[in-house]
């Protein structure tokens, strides 16, 4: 359905004439086309101008009828000004505030009768009776205070009353005492706040000595939530920042703010802790349960869009906007930052402009509006493909490899947060999905097809990975996957494309496990201790000057 409105885009549109733009290609593979002077990411040869002949018309946009924009699911959205900040996210468990524990210890030496709270998890409510006392101690303190009360003594009655509390004897009891003039031989404990039962030390008739403990109560009506942020981070992040927590387990998102940071880093993990505190009373939040944090940085009005409506080519950003009469054309923008859904936009639009936020692949296809879908593969050259063409004669151009590089990149993401120890935003996968639907378009009969698929399957497999119990293992699974499928085409493919890219392609020396990261020194994401760097193949290495059509001073590319 979708290739089918492709072609119909194609014949239905009417290109908006402009002047035309000179092309490049490599005199070594002629199906590459690019739009700037430079050397085929295939060999590494200089690229010479393409001969026009005179039947091609370039285009700055196209212009789509309203029934065509139905069709084909367009929808856009207009720039605005949005309250932006950056925002950082992070993971936390649910922990009971000790602030709300209350501790119940004995000071004298006694037998517990009449035990009220039998089990972990009973509850009590304050004053509600926990259990009685039978000590001598406490008998004869008792007595003292009494016969202090009877002699009318006031220093005498306030000593013995001071010896009482000193004792554990609580003020409610000290004034029933007080009031009846009247011995208690089973003094009374009562729960000083409302709480159920984490800990219980003592059966009823148990023997207790000063110091015993008996009990703990835990308040539940708050809660806090400390998280886990990278240590890059935690300077970032202030006391009083507002938080955004969601519980997926308990279906609950909550807003809060943090309340502590805590000093240290754990030298393991290389994260610090924050503390944020949230009301409780429904019961809802249990300890232990897993919360996703968003901390949201200093907030800046900025012009913003979806984050969806931004395409990224070879080029850089772009978005495709629409005019009032149907006409769609691609304009290239400089992106800020990305926070809930949006993207800001630092140059290239203004508010009130309106900009396509689905469908645009349709439009574009990453094969450029800029010129009205005329570098697009030629006709001619699809036609000759199937599944025995070789990678490297495939007639890509620069905007096929910049589609293709969205899975590369993906693999440069999943490399950094294994080795930073970070989960993944699933959001920031998007684009490569989208990126593998447009190349399954035009190439799937090719041998590019089974090398997007399984990237596809891979990136699939990675954006479920934040949610796993070991998230660190399930990317490290999907990056062996992914980079599984990119291997073909990186050595095979563009080799010398991703030499000038700077980036070097590894294999564990032991689990032969590869990856792709940025600079020529190894950095393990497995964590193994020792890595080969692969060299990039050459395909003009072993051919004669004549046979690659280079004079012998043309061998230092």
């Amino acid at each position: 359905m979708r290739k089918l409105l492709v072609l119909i885009l194609i014949f239905a549109v009417s290109p908006v004439m402009a002047q035309e733009a000179e092309q490049y290609t490599c005199p070594m593979h002629p199906h590459y086309i690019a739009d700037q002077m430079g050397t085929c990411p295939i060999c590494g040869m200089d690229l010479v101008p393409v001969k026009s002949d005179g039947n091609q018309a370039s285009g700055s946009g196209v212009v789509v009828s309203p029934e065509m924009i139905q069709t084909m699911g367009i929808r856009t959205a207009p720039v605005r000004v949005l309250t932006m900040g950056d925002v950082i996210r992070s993971y936390g468990n649910v922990m009971p505030s000790t602030r709300l524990e209350t501790i119940v210890a004995s000071r004298v030496e006694g037998w517990v009768e009449d035990l009220a709270v039998s089990a972990e998890g009973d509850g009590a409510e304050a004053g509600d009776l926990l259990y009685r006392v039978y000590s001598p101690d406490l008998i004869a303190a008792q007595r003292d205070y009494v016969n202090a009360l009877k002699s009318g003594s006031a220093s005498r009655s306030t000593a013995t009353e001071r010896r009482l509390k000193s004792l554990g004897m609580q003020a409610g009891v000290i004034a029933t005492v007080k009031n009846s003039r009247n011995v208690m031989e089973r003094l009374p404990v009562y729960a000083e706040q409302a709480g159920i039962v984490s800990h219980l030390a003592i059966r009823d008739g148990d023997y207790v000595k000063p110091g015993s403990s008996i009990m703990r109560l835990q308040n539940y009506d708050e809660v806090w939530v400390v998280a886990s942020v990278a240590e890059k981070d935690l300077s970032r992040i202030k006391k009083g920042d507002a938080v955004t927590l969601s519980f997926p387990d308990a279906g609950d998102r909550r807003q809060g703010v943090v309340d502590y940071i805590y000093p240290t880093v754990d030298d393991l993990t290389r994260t610090g802790k924050v503390r944020i505190v949230l009301p409780n009373e429904v019961g809802t939040l249990k300890p232990g349960g897993y919360a996703d944090i968003e901390f949201a940085l200093e907030q800046t009005e900025h012009l913003a869009v979806p984050a969806e409506a931004i395409l990224r080519d070879s080029q850089g950003a772009h978005v495709v906007t629409m005019k009032n009469d149907g006409a769609f054309k691609p304009v290239m923008v400089r992106t800020g930052m990305t926070a809930n859904g949006y993207t800001a936009i630092e140059a290239g639009l203004t508010e009130g402009d309106m900009i396509v936020v689905s469908g645009q692949f349709l439009l574009d296809s990453e094969a450029s509006l800029r010129e009205g879908f005329r570098k697009m593969t030629p006709a001619a050259s699809l036609m000759e493909m199937d599944s025995n063409t070789p990678l490297s004669e495939l007639p890509v151009n620069a905007e096929t490899l910049a589609l293709i590089d969205h899975f590369v990149d993906a693999g440069l993401y999943f490399h950094e947060a294994l080795v930073d120890g970070y989960r993944i935003d699933p959001f920031f996968l998007d684009a490569s999905l989208k990126a593998g639907d447009a190349l399954l378009e035009t190439f799937g009969e090719t041998r590019l097809a089974p090398v997007i698929e399984q990237a596809m399957g891979a990136i699939e497999e990675a954006k479920r990975s934040p949610e796993a119990d070991d998230h660190k293992t399930a990317l490290g699974e999907a990056l062996i996957d992914l980079m599984a499928a990119l291997e073909p085409w990186m050595l095979e493919g563009a080799p010398i494309h991703y030499r000038d890219l700077g980036v070097s392609l590894f294999r564990d020396a032991v689990s032969g496990k590869l990856w792709v990261q940025e600079g020529a020194k190894a950095s393990n994401p497995f964590g193994g201790s020792s890595a080969r760097r692969i060299d990039w193949p050459d395909p003009m290495a072993g051919m004669s000057d004549a046979q690659s059509g280079r004079s012998p001073s043309e061998h230092n590319h």
